[in-house]
């Protein structure tokens, strides 16, 4: 095909380009400000004023320009000479701090990071008014004063297809007019720089006042020593105030991150290395506790061999075949549990409701990245979490604050979306970051869960012995009324008495029904979901069996498989049916001789589609251990025990996973031990406890009721501590059963 005609033509863009590209570039008015800010920020000034003028007039156009609303920020920065107005200032997109960046010249003389690089924050203004004064002054040069209107880019404020072309002017065509002063017209300092914005483009209420003051203060991190132990540099030599209408703004909050600090019930401190490995410190103040600790966050049994399980790295680290790209990063978290407050821990409505508003920050070289940390902004989807999966899982988006720390050097695929809101996601790198803040929330939240559950202890402990108390003090009344003859005082008493025990009885066998349909359900859902996933895949080959029927493409070989298949699968329903039996109520009542070796083998073989091929399950015993009792208690000791044993030894990922089960009829005892990563020795006293669980999707009932189980037929269960009394290197659960009644 021969070519006509051939020629070569740059971009001409129209001026509304820059119109459109400044309303969606900045989306938000209180970022466009920050973003202005910033820029006196890498300028080195030390103060920056926020100036709203005439705010209470409305905008009313008739009015002269000065008598109508408008804002102005002045700082007493480096200023711009002519020289930088033009090939820098007016050419939107410039490289020039990036090259800066690349060159390793990425510091002012003050020693700041500067924090842009695309040279595209200028538009922030055109997203606060329609018409620019710039007045700017370099040190030992003439003021220079800039006027831009954007009206003049966009005389119809429509976007490039709501008129014609042709009564649209290209850029090119649109100038922007520059005088050098002097004497200076307003920078009368040595140097900085004034942007005074008129013609507003959106009105400003008392809450975008009070929520850019709180903005401002949160762009500069608030000291805190424990990040300054984590060599975090922080910078105090730049302020900002706001002024409206003459007059210093401040929102009146009077609560600071200080406060929130030294009041924290758990505090969390470490880095996470550019390979995932976590260095922490945590503190607990009620109950007291410190810890410290190194560990892999991508090496799952390393995880699990602390009882640790991170959501974030199961499921959302599972499929990727690479490290993570996101670079290494610091952190500071801070805790509270705002539904249940310890004793003596000041937390009034102001510091708790600043806890409820400020989540957790990330600060780049020492300033802030928007929006992480603002209100409503759950960036690491902690509460979505804890309503789709389980609440106890994840801490609290409303009751965790503090701030991550990142740097251009470090992170340097961390880099913020051109709308300044939040971070780009390019190659993963985002995802990658979240991940591992994620992981080190469920870490906190491990260490939270253990502390939480001491003061349950402490604080059940206090009022058990205040029971005994009452129960005391009843007694040595009824004691005393038995030495008065007044037979109706007496009858009264006996009555009173009479009551109480009726009551205790009633609320001991509401919760022995309660423990039983617990564990009833914990049954009934396993079997339930096996039972449903054969029953799905009978009903496929079924379906696809019928297919072959009808186009009379089948053998009797696949009649028969077929049939074998549907033979197996329910036998398999049937005998899952057949354990939980012995669960339901109406079979609790027969008391007989039960052999727990038979009952143990039951368990396995209930089990056996999580075992066989998976796990190795050996039975020991010396002699069967008989226990006079009903057989469906027994079942649901060995169906938790053994279950929770499954969980932690599949944590195992590098060694042959093992289950032992031992009979010793010697002293009526069975162990049941795995070579998982054992019980925590600061865990030991909480194992037993309802709704505590080390587990990811734990509810911490299984070992609670094999504990009250025991308990109703006079048997005990303890951890084994002592190593040469293991049997296997994980966790070993010794179960007595006493015979005596």
């Amino acid at each position: 095909m021969a070519i006509l005609h051939q020629n070569k033509q740059p971009f001409k863009p129209y001026a509304r380009l820059i119109n459109i590209i400044g309303d969606q570039l900045i989306t938000d008015k209180k970022v466009a400000v920050i973003e202005v800010v910033k820029n006196c920020y890498d300028a080195d000034a030390e103060n920056v004023q926020v100036r709203f003028i005439n705010m209470n007039e409305n905008g009313q156009a008739s009015l002269p320009e000065k008598n109508q609303p408008y804002i102005e920020i002045e700082d007493d920065g480096d200023g711009m000479t002519l020289d930088t107005i033009e090939k820098v200032w007016l050419r939107p997109a410039t490289p020039n701090k990036l090259d800066k960046k690349k060159q390793k010249l990425n510091r002012t003389n003050k020693g700041r990071v500067i924090q842009g690089e695309k040279g595209i924050g200028r538009f922030a203004i055109h997203k606060l008014g329609e018409k620019i004064e710039l007045f700017t002054k370099a040190l030992g040069q003439n003021e220079i004063k800039l006027e831009m209107d954007f009206r003049e880019f966009d005389p119809e404020n429509g976007d490039l297809f709501s008129q014609p072309l042709g009564e649209s002017k290209l850029l090119e065509d649109v100038n922007n007019t520059w005088y050098v002063n002097n004497p200076p017209e307003e920078i009368k300092k040595e140097k900085g720089t004034l942007i005074r914005i008129y013609c507003l483009r959106e009105s400003w209420k008392a809450k975008d006042f009070k929520d850019l003051y709180k903005s401002i203060q949160r762009l500069i991190p608030p000291s805190d020593k424990n990040a300054e132990r984590l060599d975090v540099e922080f910078k105090t030599d730049f302020k900002i105030d706001i002024y409206k209408d003459g007059e210093r703004y401040s929102s009146g909050e009077v609560i600071t991150f200080e406060d929130v600090i030294e009041r924290a019930e758990f505090t969390m401190i470490g880095t996470v290395s550019k390979e995932g490995v976590l260095t922490f410190e945590y503190k607990s103040i009620a109950p007291a506790r410190e810890l410290k600790n190194k560990i892999n966050l991508l090496n799952k049994e390393e995880l699990a061999n602390n009882n640790y399980v991170s959501y974030f790295i199961e499921k959302q680290f599972e499929p990727k075949e690479r490290p993570p790209i996101c670079g290494q990063f610091s952190f500071t978290f801070y805790a509270f549990d705002l539904s249940n407050r310890s004793d003596g821990l000041v937390l009034n409505q102001d510091i708790k409701k600043f806890i409820k508003d400020n989540y957790v920050y990330v600060l780049r070289d020492g300033l802030r990245v928007y929006p992480y940390g603002e209100p409503g902004i759950d960036w690491l989807n902690l509460d979505k979490l804890r309503g789709n999966i389980r609440a106890g899982e994840f801490i609290s988006y409303n009751d965790l604050t503090g701030f991550v720390y990142i740097s251009q050097e470090g992170n340097p695929l961390l880099k913020d979306s051109t709308n300044r809101q939040g971070i780009m996601d390019m190659g993963g790198v985002l995802s990658d970051f979240t991940d591992l803040v994620g992981a080190v929330t469920d870490i906190f939240n491990s260490e939270i869960k253990i502390d939480k559950q001491r003061g349950r202890i402490t604080r059940n402990s206090a009022f058990k012995d205040s029971n005994e108390r009452v129960l005391k003090s009843f007694n040595s009344l009824k004691l005393s009324l038995e030495k008065i003859d007044d037979v109706e005082i007496l009858e009264k008493a006996n009555k009173f008495l009479d009551t109480v025990q009726q009551h205790s009885t009633i609320m001991k066998n509401r919760m022995e029904t309660v423990e039983d349909l617990a564990g009833l359900g914990m049954a009934v859902e396993k079997s339930s979901h096996d039972a449903l996933t054969l029953l799905s895949k009978m009903r496929n080959n079924v379906k696809d069996f019928r297919l072959k029927a009808k186009n009379q493409d089948y053998k009797n070989e696949d009649v028969i498989a077929l049939l074998d298949e549907l033979d197996e699968n329910l036998v398999f329903v049937y005998d899952e049916m057949q354990i939980i039996q012995p669960l339901f109520k109406n079979q609790r009542k027969t008391v007989k001789d039960v052999s727990v070796y038979e009952m143990v083998e039951k368990v396995v073989k209930y089990f056996r589609r999580d075992l066989e091929g998976k796990i190795s399950v050996k039975i020991q015993k010396d002699n069967d251990v008989v226990v006079r009792t009903n057989t469906g208690l027994i079942l649901q000791i060995l169906i938790n025990l053994l279950d929770n044993a499954i969980y932690w030894v599949n944590k195992n990922e590098s060694k042959q996973k093992e289950i032992i089960i031992k009979l010793s009829s010697e002293n009526s005892s069975l162990i049941i031990a795995d070579n998982g990563s054992g019980v925590r020795e600061d865990a030991i006293p909480l194992v037993f406890d309802e709704f505590f669980s080390l587990k990811s999707n734990g509810r911490g009932l299984g070992l609670y009721i094999v504990r009250e189980i025991l308990l109703r037929i006079n048997g005990e269960i303890e951890v084994v501590k002592e190593d040469k009394d293991k049997v296997l290197s994980g966790a070993n659960f010794i179960v007595k059963f006493n015979q005596e009644q």
